[in-house]
């Protein structure tokens, strides 16, 4: 049987993940934790919305986990949160992202009978136009990609691409000539 193609893949660095359920829409809530974090210089690695059955959203939002603690505490301060919602979070995550290239949209289901079998995770699945993102353990994520690029057809080249800098905000202003 002819594998599925698939134009790449890539892992993230080590995440956390914080699941925010609740009653309102994303215009909501996005802006208010996004100005929070921001002003405390955390990055917001990965960020997905989705509409629950019940009439109650999700904002799943992924951080580095070096900013667990500080975010865990930021989150769960009283108030911060609307009326409603509820946060879970989960640490040691990371994403390991798929680039179809003209794949069957079968490859969602396909990778998630593939983890199952293997005893992986899948935390959270986002879809875009050129992309499919698993959120999974990150000390499995390794053997996610093994699974993957044993299961495709990748690119002859191709090696998954890992994040090696990590970008940190910061209050220092660094000018360059014509600023």
């Amino acid at each position: 049987m002819e594998k599925v193609k698939l134009g790449g893949m890539k892992q993230s660095l080590e995440l956390c993940q914080f699941d925010l359920k609740g009653p309102d829409y994303p215009e909501r809530i996005v802006p208010r934790i996004s100005k929070l974090l921001a002003s405390r210089k955390i990055n917001i690695a990965f960020l997905t919305y989705s509409k629950l059955n019940n009439e109650s959203h999700q904002l799943t939002i992924c951080l580095n986990q070096c900013d667990f603690t500080r975010s865990s505490g930021i989150l769960n301060t009283e108030g911060t949160l609307p009326k409603g919602w509820e946060i879970q979070s989960r640490e040691h995550v990371g994403i390991l992202t798929v680039y179809p290239h003209h794949a069957p949209v079968k490859i969602i289901g396909s990778v998630m009978v593939l983890f199952a079998t293997q005893s992986l995770p899948i935390y959270g699945i986002a879809t875009s136009l050129s992309a499919v993102s698993f959120i999974t353990d990150y000390r499995s994520i390794d053997k996610g990609s093994e699974v993957i690029q044993n299961s495709f057809q990748l690119p002859d080249d191709h090696a998954p691409i890992r994040p090696e800098l990590i970008y940190y905000q910061s209050d220092e202003v660094k000018r360059g000539k014509g600023n």
